[in-house]
């Protein structure tokens, strides 16, 4: 899908796979509520009494509070967390979407031009110009920060039935990591790339002697933090003038307005997105119930009328049983961390050998990293690059 709306040029023709796939849905609809039935079910079947001021009492344990648990927050904290940066964004948001629209599609947007859409089709106008070897310049970065790649394996093939995201697995850390994606866009292809690698990087740098739960129970909120800023070198205006040359500024001004505004269709449509699947668990929803509180809150937050069902056509949103929050506390969080190594090794700090080794420093203790080093968890870095 995310292939085919990256090359049709036929606006009728996105529109008609776009409905036709959600017409569809009602043939996953059941399964994905037996599955997420079923989890809520051996939840509850190991809920567990524990002893507490001397009394016996029960702990609630579900597919929420396991989650809360795991990334060290509350619900009430993780709602306002999202709240605030979706409302921060929503209007900024709606102003940039009605420009980039007028120059990308010659009109307004559309309930099937959605975040994947404009993510591949916003550097249309450029894309010549962003035609680069994403494994070789990765590559270039992570030696430049002597990190060991030999237990990192890349798998680009096009190859028909392969996994359309680009993904990252875990096989044995930290000695078999592996990296694959497929080819969409030039420049989606450079971030992919950079976002799967910096996974690698992380896994690959856990300590080998760590127990088994700190290095494969990591939670998602601390594990999106190192994809994200490796990801962020490739939308830093440093990066990109070593890449096309600093007589291209014009290009690369295009390229950061473009990137900023795809951030906030990320704040926007990932805000909607937690938000759903938090309500869904805390208010034991039905998968049409669901449909609904989506319609509603994708409306709320990015201004589009997209049927409540797109959410099963998600990569993330029907097969994880949370996640996409985490996403938005690693954003926060990597804004963070890029600050604190440029604080410390300069502004081109991925091409500086300390900086690797104070990554590894950090990434080491797998699921017991200490956040504080870098992170106090504050909004208002992140929400700078993208709102000035």
């Amino acid at each position: 899908m995310r292939q085919f709306n990256s090359k049709e040029k036929s606006d009728a023709s996105r529109k008609e796979v776009f409905d036709e796939f959600i017409n569809k849905t009602h043939n996953i609809s059941p399964l994905i509520e037996s599955r997420f039935s079923s989890i809520k079910e051996t939840y509850k079947e190991y809920e567990f009494a524990i002893k507490e001021h001397s009394t016996n009492t029960r702990q609630r344990l579900d597919p929420l509070s396991g989650y809360l648990k795991n990334e060290n927050v509350t619900y009430d904290e993780l709602v306002e967390f999202v709240k605030l940066l979706g409302q921060r964004a929503r209007n900024p948001f709606r102003e940039a979407l009605n420009e980039v629209s007028k120059v990308v599609l010659n009109k307004e947007a559309e309930y099937y031009d959605d975040f994947y859409f404009f993510r591949n089709k916003i550097y249309d106008d450029i894309e010549s110009r962003l035609a680069v070897d994403p494994l070789f310049e990765v590559k270039k970065i992570l030696r430049a920060m002597e990190f060991d790649l030999s237990n990192i394996h890349f798998d680009i093939e096009d190859r028909k039935n392969k996994y359309p995201s680009p993904i990252c697995f875990f096989v044995q850390i930290p000695h078999d990591i592996r990296v694959l994606y497929k080819s969409e866009s030039p420049y989606f292809d450079l971030q992919g790339c950079f976002h799967e690698t910096g996974h690698a990087m992380h896994a690959s740098s856990v300590g080998e002697n760590s127990p088994y739960w700190d290095r494969y129970r990591i939670p998602m909120g601390i594990a999106e933090i190192f994809s994200i800023l490796l990801e962020r070198i490739t939308k830093n205006r440093t990066y990109l003038q070593s890449l096309l040359g600093r007589e291209n500024e014009a290009i690369i001004n295009k390229i950061c307005a473009k990137n900023k505004f795809l951030e906030l269709f990320f704040v926007t449509f990932y805000a909607a997105n937690s938000l759903m699947k938090l309500e869904y668990w805390n208010k034991n929803l039905t998968v049409d119930e669901a449909c609904q509180v989506y319609a509603r809150l994708i409306k709320e937050y990015t201004g589009f009328d997209i049927p409540g069902q797109y959410w099963l056509l998600h990569h993330i949103l029907p097969e994880s049983i949370m996640y996409v929050p985490s996403y938005l506390l690693a954003a926060v969080r990597a804004a963070e961390l890029d600050s604190h190594m440029k604080n410390r090794f300069g502004d081109a700090w991925w091409y500086n050998r300390e900086s690797g080794k104070r990554l590894r420093e950090i990434m080491n203790p797998g699921a017991q990293i200490d956040l504080s080093i870098f992170s106090k968890l504050d909004s208002e870095i992140f929400l700078m690059e993208i709102l000035n």
